[in-house]
């Protein structure tokens, strides 16, 4: 089991870059912020955001222990009862029987929220699965959607970071928007065949009109929050060759609310 403070404090960070979605209008259409590291460049970062009341009060509504038992039934450290029966989850490949059960939680962990669950049914590349999809409708600019994604696909068992860490955190903001009411629209996408070349995401976004796409204001990509490879409490955040603005921007915010990490950022993808 991986340490229990790096897929605590990843949820948070969820919660936090939510938090943009609610007061700022920040200009980018795709931005993936966690991708595999090459090499890090320390910024340092005094930070200008001021704390929002309303994230202040969704970061003290994170549940570690519910974190905890989300990832040991994902990675099979213990069992899932769905309709009464118990499975193990050996692995979760797509198209594997132990990612349909990992999807059969996912699915009603967000129909007992009373989330409406979308289940879209792609084919690709000679693989078929199933991506699940939730919406949280925005009061005030509801045309305005931010995405959060996490592939529920894993390769080697037991995928605790890659990617179960990135389903935990989307099922934990997941729980707790829905008693806030939020100014934009919130799409939370659970996606399969990544491990494959992200094929269920291209799937869903070939199945979108250009009206569609256009309201989607930026994406952030959950993946592989929750290990802390090398121990020294950093947290890398990851901008691959685009302007550096978005990445700064989460550096003042986790600065802001004073949370147990050190950002870096890391320029290029190699």
């Amino acid at each position: 089991m991986m340490n229990k403070k790096w897929i605590f404090l990843p949820s948070i960070i969820v919660i936090l870059i939510f938090g943009i979605g609610l007061t700022t209008d920040y200009p980018s259409a795709l931005r993936h912020v966690f991708t595999q590291p090459v090499y890090a460049s320390e910024i340092s970062s005094s930070s200008s955001v001021p704390p929002i009341d309303i994230v202040s009060t969704m970061i003290g509504e994170v549940n570690q222990e519910r974190i905890i038992t989300d990832l040991r039934k994902l990675t099979g450290a213990e069992q899932i009862c769905i309709d009464s029966n118990c499975y193990t989850i050996a692995n979760r490949r797509t198209g594997s029987v132990g990612l349909q059960w990992a999807k059969d939680y996912v699915y009603e962990e967000l129909t007992n929220l009373g989330y409406s669950v979308e289940v879209q049914n792609w084919s690709r590349s000679g693989y078929e699965d199933q991506n699940l999809i939730v919406k949280k409708q925005g009061l005030i600019s509801p045309g305005e959607e931010i995405y959060f994604v996490a592939h529920m696909d894993g390769v080697t068992s037991p995928a605790a970071d890659d990617n179960a860490s990135g389903v935990v955190s989307l099922l934990e903001l997941a729980r707790i928007l829905r008693s806030h009411a939020i100014s934009r629209s919130v799409v939370l996408l659970f996606s399969t065949g990544e491990e494959q070349g992200a094929l269920g995401v291209h799937s869903y976004i070939a199945q979108l009109t250009q009206e569609q796409l256009n309201s989607i204001n930026y994406v952030v990509d959950a993946d592989m929050l929750g290990y802390d490879a090398n121990n020294d409490g950093i947290m890398e955040l990851w901008n691959g060759t685009q302007p550096l603005d978005f990445v700064q921007l989460l550096m003042d915010i986790i600065s802001s609310y004073q949370i147990d990490l050190h950002p870096q950022i890391v320029s290029d993808c190699g």
